[in-house]
């Protein structure tokens, strides 16, 4: 897997983006194959008939860089002739385009989604120069793309598992350390445990002590990687239109430190952007996962418009569970690791973020700091989902959990959109 991470890296600068379509000019997208798409040079696949359940039936024909701006809507070209109507929403996608570019990052993904799936934003960017900047180009590929490790938005699974094992979030452990690391004496109760919290502080401040002590004590390599792969760290999406996994997760199998580790995000798990809004969605949710789709209608040569109705959402975790994580995400905005960009918005209900930070720094093949925020907001009554992740260099200019203060602003209108 680590293989593949670091390909996915290595990928060059592609030339793509929205185009406007005001005028009736358009932009030839550039010549990049995609997994799980036809090329130009192949032949589409045979139109579904009937009515349309989910996105997933364009598979092949839908490509991501033909999306155009086409008056207050977004539209694309599909392969087979026929035009796609998307679920983009203007305040958002523009705003994540201005987000992306505002980070002035190597690399970096925004996506946002809608309770019932519906992809309201989906932008990615890379910088001209390899130590960022503001020159670059727009890529929404990294938003599909796996090639950042989960960090400590894997804790959501973790705290996921605790709690179907019977942790309560307000469940207190003694520790000591645990700020940068989780150490073998960290596993175990130890006289150095000077310092007791519980589980919802644990995850809010990303305390790796608390977490790995207790993935150590109550769970099992088999049973975090089922709970993350259900919950949706790992595999393909489904009853979707566009290419690329969620994530992955690779446990060491044995119960021990280096599990205890990988359960607080140093190793082993890896994530997209759109497969990190998938799985907070489903903790907004209330434990339901509505797979995403980005196509509204599809319109034919003829005129005629037939509309893509969401495909069925299944249960993936108990409501009370999702809402025990829910409240862990709250904490997090309200006074944890994202209290400096969120601490304000938490006296309003109406305005309050839930939500999950994460920040992972390797050196090979070159150096790299993934910052990841993943939330939704209202907090109590989700009106949309989002997740933002920023390949940083060493001299950085914004952390995601800035970028996604920034995105909800400028898309709820106390920040201009230009």
């Amino acid at each position: 897997m680590r293989r593949l991470l670091w390909l996915s890296l290595g990928v060059g600068a592609v030339a793509t983006g929205i185009a406007a379509r005001d005028s009736g000019s358009t932009t030839a997208p550039p010549s990049l194959s995609i997994p799980g798409h036809a090329t130009a040079a192949e032949e589409p696949p045979p139109r579904p008939s009937g009515p349309l359940i989910g996105d997933g039936a364009l598979a092949g024909v839908f490509d991501v860089r033909a999306i155009e701006r086409v008056g207050d809507r977004y539209e694309a070209a599909l392969r087979d002739g026929r035009r796609a109507e998307l679920t983009l929403e203007p305040r958002y996608q523009e705003a994540a385009e201005a987000v992306v570019r505002l980070t002035r990052a190597p690399r970096a993904a925004v996506v946002a989604l809608a309770p019932d799936g519906r992809v309201l934003a989906l932008a990615g960017r890379r910088a001209t120069a390899p130590g960022g900047g503001l020159d670059g180009t727009p890529d929404p590929t990294l938003a599909l793309d796996v090639w950042a490790p989960a960090a400590s938005v894997f804790k959501l699974a973790t705290a996921t598992a605790l709690v179907e094992a019977g942790v309560t979030p307000d469940q207190r452990v003694c520790y000591h350390g645990g700020v940068r690391s989780v150490m073998e004496s960290n596993l175990v109760d130890d006289r150095r445990d000077r310092a007791c919290q519980d589980l919802r502080f644990g995850v809010a401040h990303s305390q790796n002590a608390i977490i790995g002590k207790l993935a150590y004590q109550h769970l099992s390599p088999d049973v975090l990687t089922r709970t993350a792969t259900e919950l949706g760290f790992a595999g393909d999406l489904t009853d979707w239109a566009l290419p690329g996994p969620r994530g992955a997760v690779e446990l060491p199998p044995q119960t021990d430190l280096d599990f205890a580790k990988a359960a607080a995000g140093f190793s082993g798990s890896y994530l997209s952007a759109i497969g990190g809004a998938v799985m907070t969605n489903t903790i907004a949710a209330g434990g339901v996962q509505p797979p995403p789709r980005i196509v509204a209608a599809v319109i034919d040569e003829t005129g005629a418009r037939t509309v893509v109705e969401p495909a069925p959402a299944p249960r993936i975790i108990d409501g009370a569970v999702a809402a025990d994580v829910a409240s862990m995400m709250a904490a997090t905005c309200r006074s944890g690791s994202a209290a400096r960009s969120f601490a304000s918005r938490a006296k309003d209900p109406a305005r309050a973020v839930a939500g999950k930070t994460g920040t992972l720094a390797q050196d090979a093949p070159y150096y790299m700091e993934y910052s990841w925020f993943v939330g939704f907001a209202p907090a109590a009554h989700p009106e949309v989902t989002f997740a933002v992740v920023i390949g940083n260099a060493e001299s950085w200019w914004m952390k995601a959990h800035t970028a996604a203060r920034e995105l909800l602003d400028r898309a709820l209108g106390t920040r201009p959109t230009g």
